[in-house]
């Protein structure tokens, strides 16, 4: 008796055996596949490598002469890990195409901490809504008077609180993260009755534009959202309130 090598049909691992033991069943230490063993080559042919047949599988013809070394089997991308690949790659590019309107940046001075009522944030304005008007301000002999009811807005403002009018004209005062940084005393406004504040200033400093864009903050951090009666919200993300200057000076106020 003598010993000789075979491969496994399945993985490729050489297996060694006796010739006693051609056409029993083996199985494979790598891929633990049950393997017929092949017949032993014949006297000279040692050096090549036949391959065992696997159990249920036709018989593989006994190594010739012209025989080459058996080879590992071709190994295929499993599908499912292509099918993942595909699918974050296609989820990549349409967060690309779509990032303008997933992830809109918010400018400075918008509102991250809200206190308004649910039926102040009311986003759709009713054209026959009797409530309709032109909130935050007037213009008046020459000046621009901000005004800020708190009731209106949804809101209660305690009397120890600072309010100020933050927008285009004066940087946001500086706001970032939601806070003000720059609270300039120009711009903090005045109670002038139990639930209303006024901040006066002069009309030809806003006459570099026909539109500002502004809100009140309470406390230099809480954004007061505008409500959805409000004919001068802006549309979209976020929303603000809109100052509009009269081309001419002389022209009625809101």
């Amino acid at each position: 008796m003598s010993e000789f090598k075979y491969a496994c049909p399945v993985c490729g691992q050489h297996i060694k055996c006796d010739s006693s033991q051609s056409g029993t069943v083996m199985e494979c230490p790598t891929c633990f596949q049950k393997i017929t063993v092949p017949q032993a080559p014949a006297a000279g042919s040692s050096k090549f490598i036949i391959t065992g047949t696997k159990v249920g599988d036709r018989p593989v013809p006994t190594a010739s002469g012209d025989s080459r070394p058996a080879t590992a089997p071709e190994k295929h991308f499993p599908l499912a890990v292509f099918t993942v690949i595909v699918l974050l790659c296609a989820g990549a590019a349409a967060a690309f195409v779509f990032h303008g309107g997933i992830f809109k940046s918010v400018p400075i001075g918008t509102n991250t901490i809200t206190n308004a009522s649910a039926s102040a944030a009311s986003s759709n304005l009713a054209p026959t809504n009797a409530s309709a008007k032109v909130f935050g301000y007037r213009i008046d002999s020459g000046e621009v008077v901000f005004v800020f009811e708190p009731a209106e807005f949804g809101v209660q403002v305690a009397t120890n609180v600072a309010v100020y009018v933050a927008g285009d004209f004066n940087q946001w005062l500086g706001a970032s993260d939601g806070r003000i940084h720059n609270p300039l005393p120009a711009w903090q406004m005045h109670r002038v009755a139990d639930d209303r504040y006024e901040l006066h200033m002069k009309l030809a400093d806003f006459q570099q534009r026909l539109q500002w864009e502004f809100k009140f903050v309470v406390n230099l951090n809480q954004w007061i959202d505008v409500p959805g009666t409000a004919l001068n919200r802006t549309t979209g993300e976020p929303v603000n309130l809109t100052l509009t200057i009269p081309e001419k000076s002389g022209e009625p106020g809101n």
